[in-house]
């Protein structure tokens, strides 16, 4: 059970998204052919929308100039270039959806699950009309579950384990268990606890995580949806 907000409001986030992140389909599940192209038809929807639209969303609203700054790099890690990769992150997730089987063609028109839209949907309303400070959590909690649940099938060895990979087909995974660190977490959310300075700010929090998660797990569930069809047509991985 996640300790009272009124405690620590950073401790609140992450014990209750890590509460809830236990609970999600896909992340625990054995990672299939189907599972494993599912996600990545889904997730460069993700990774497009989350620097183009969802993080400029509160950015454009945050005061705070640190904050500002390692948001916009991370924006321009994802989708123009990494210093210590000298490749975007795009770049290396169409890398990775080949090893899984897909075309640049699949992951190019890939659109959108239900449940995924509706994660879309929900995530801009929070990014758009609430505190900048629920927009900043609810598009930074699913790389912090991802680095501290063990055996989420964010880590490379699952891949691994599952699919038979090699270590260096797994690099995406691997780079990114670090990367993700730097998103999200008891570190990097601690400037929240300067920002909020009235009750009525931590209740928005409050509520606006449990938006947020309540759409992660849509996100999640529609991905092992689309994985379940993609495993009874037969997909294979190369």
């Amino acid at each position: 059970m996640a300790s009272d907000p009124n405690d620590d409001i950073v401790k609140y986030i992450a014990e209750r998204s890590l509460e809830a992140g236990q609970t999600w389909r896909w992340c625990r599940e054995k990672i299939t052919p189907g599972m494993a192209q599912a996600f990545f038809l889904q997730h460069v929807l993700r990774n497009r929308f989350y620097s183009a639209v969802l993080r400029p969303a509160w950015v454009s609203r945050c005061p705070d100039l640190a904050i500002v700054r390692k948001s916009i790099n991370q924006m321009r890690q994802e989708l123009v270039y990494d210093d210590e990769i000298k490749a975007s992150h795009t770049k290396i997730l169409w890398e990775f959806g080949r090893i899984v089987g897909l075309t640049d063609e699949q992951l190019d028109s890939s659109k959108a699950e239900p449940k995924v839209a509706l994660f879309f949907t929900a995530l801009e309303g929070l990014a758009r009309e609430r505190h900048w400070l629920v927009g900043w959590v609810a598009t930074s909690i699913d790389e912090f579950i991802g680095g501290h649940i063990e055996g989420h099938n964010f880590h490379a060895d699952r891949w691994k384990e599952d699919l038979g990979l090699s270590e260096e087909q797994v690099f995406f995974w691997r780079y990114h268990e670090k990367a993700d660190l730097d998103h999200g977490g008891y570190d990097v959310w601690e400037p929240i606890k300067r920002h909020v300075t009235t009750d009525a700010l931590r209740e928005e929090i409050r509520d606006g995580l449990e938006v947020a998660l309540e759409a992660h797990r849509n996100f999640f569930e529609g991905i092992a949806l689309l994985g379940d069809r993609l495993d009874k047509q037969g997909v294979r991985i190369a």
